[in-house]
């Protein structure tokens, strides 16, 4: 199962789901700032804050730049028209729209409003899936094995699980009652959304956009089919074994087979980055790619019961913390920095160099944006935030919590700011290249 496409029809468009992805990004810091000041309660405490601060780098940025991605770079694969100006528009006023009044209405009340909000982001996940599935009825019909191709189709389908179990974890409009109660709901839609939803989604993109970032040719196609089908195989017991009530016996089993098939995919990024040249932006991205299984390291003694001395609350804490700081913001922050110098051929004041994929913006990666040190500093101090969530009776527990989370806010800002700067730079002086 994999066939590639030797041409793609359009350039690839910077859209209203990034302007919303940054915005997104800066309320997420501002959030981090707050919470971390209120850890040493310097500011009133506003218990919606972590959970907007996590949904705010998921639902908010990097559901933007899936929902504003996936469907060009599917039809760009499947070398079918890229959907309408109008389509794209219409998604984005409905997930954003939907997304605003599921927060208010389950940060300040009322419920109603949190279910209207969540049904109309599922319809607009329906219809992102529907796009694509109405892509592949356009496309030649061997494009139906193709690896890229099939996890586009499976991460917005997760999605729509994932959300389908949220509407019984903060509301009883919706409620329904499963082996597994509320904690397999919440377990099954974590795993549905981050690892299902936006794990595949990125997995598909990168297979085919990081070796175009360091100028290699992937490592190994057939690895990346066996990768497709254990990740395939995985991904439905993960999020349903919770629910359930069989994690051992389900969730367990998913977890092996998604694992390996991570495995292998990191293991072909991984040589694929060594053949070719190096990049600071996608040595962030294969970094990154270690933390989606942070959460995968602590399920076996969760599972069996083995006791870490560690309260189960504090290890999904820090969980959690591994996969959204470690992994999902900076796969955000690099999806931005290599599309928002994206302009029309329409506004470009020259022509643009040569990118056989039409992938990247202007054939090549802004390497500006991050450097390695940046990257170490970046994934030291997710390391030790993390650990401070784990053991927060010790002493040096809020220190070192203060120290990481302040090195990841001013990174944080600087990509920002450069992000920025890249935008600004490609409207105001769109021939020249960085």
């Amino acid at each position: 199962m994999d066939t590639a496409p030797e041409h793609a029809p359009a350039a690839l468009r910077f859209t209203p789901f990034h302007v919303a992805g940054y915005l997104f990004l800066v309320a997420g810091l501002l959030l981090a700032v707050h919470q971390g000041l209120q850890s040493f309660d310097a500011v009133p405490p506003a218990p919606w804050v972590r959970w907007s601060h996590i949904h705010f780098v998921t639902v908010g940025a990097f559901t933007q730049l899936v929902f504003g991605m996936l469907p060009q770079l599917a039809a760009r694969r499947l070398r079918v028209a890229a959907p309408s100006r109008r389509t794209m528009w219409a998604g984005f006023i409905t997930l954003n729209g939907g997304f605003v009044a599921a927060w208010v209405g389950r940060a300040f009340g009322p419920t109603w409003l949190y279910d209207a909000g969540l049904v109309v982001v599922w319809l607009t996940a329906a219809g992102l899936f529907a796009l694509v599935v109405a892509f592949l009825r356009q496309a030649d019909r061997s494009m139906a094995r193709d690896v890229t191709v099939g996890l586009y189709l499976i991460a917005p389908l997760m999605l729509l699980v994932g959300l389908a179990f949220a509407f019984s974890l903060y509301t009883s409009t919706f409620a329904i009652d499963v082996p597994g109660g509320w904690w397999g709901l919440r377990e099954g839609h974590v795993h549905a959304n981050a690892w299902g939803f936006l794990g595949l989604a990125a997995i598909g993109t990168f297979y085919d956009v990081l070796p175009r970032m360091v100028e290699a040719p992937l490592h190994s196609r057939r690895l990346r089919s066996w990768s497709f089908w254990l990740l395939a195989a995985g991904i439905g017991p993960l999020a349903f074994g919770p629910v359930l009530g069989m994690g051992r016996a389900v969730t367990g089993t998913g977890l092996v087979l998604f694992a390996s098939g991570y495995l292998l995919y990191v293991y072909n990024l991984v040589r694929t980055y060594r053949a070719g040249s190096r990049s600071g932006l996608a040595l962030s991205v294969l970094v990154a790619q270690a933390w989606i299984l942070g959460p995968a390291g602590f399920a076996p003694f969760i599972l069996f019961g083995v006791p870490l001395g560690i309260p189960e609350r504090w290890i999904e804490m820090g969980a959690l913390h591994f996969f959204f700081m470690g992994w999902a913001l900076p796969v955000a922050l690099a999806g931005l920095a290599l599309y928002s110098r994206n302009l029309p051929p329409a506004r470009r004041q020259g022509p643009a160099p040569p990118d056989p994929c039409g992938l990247l913006p202007y054939g090549k990666v802004p390497g500006s944006v991050v450097n390695g040190w940046m990257v170490a500093v970046w994934n030291v101090a997710v390391l030790v935030a993390g650990v401070s969530f784990l053991y927060q009776d010790a002493g040096w527990s809020p220190s070192a919590m203060a120290t990481g989370f302040t090195a990841l806010t001013v990174l944080w800002a600087h990509h920002l700011v450069r992000i920025a700067q890249q935008r600004r730079l490609a409207v105001t002086q769109p021939a020249v290249a960085t």
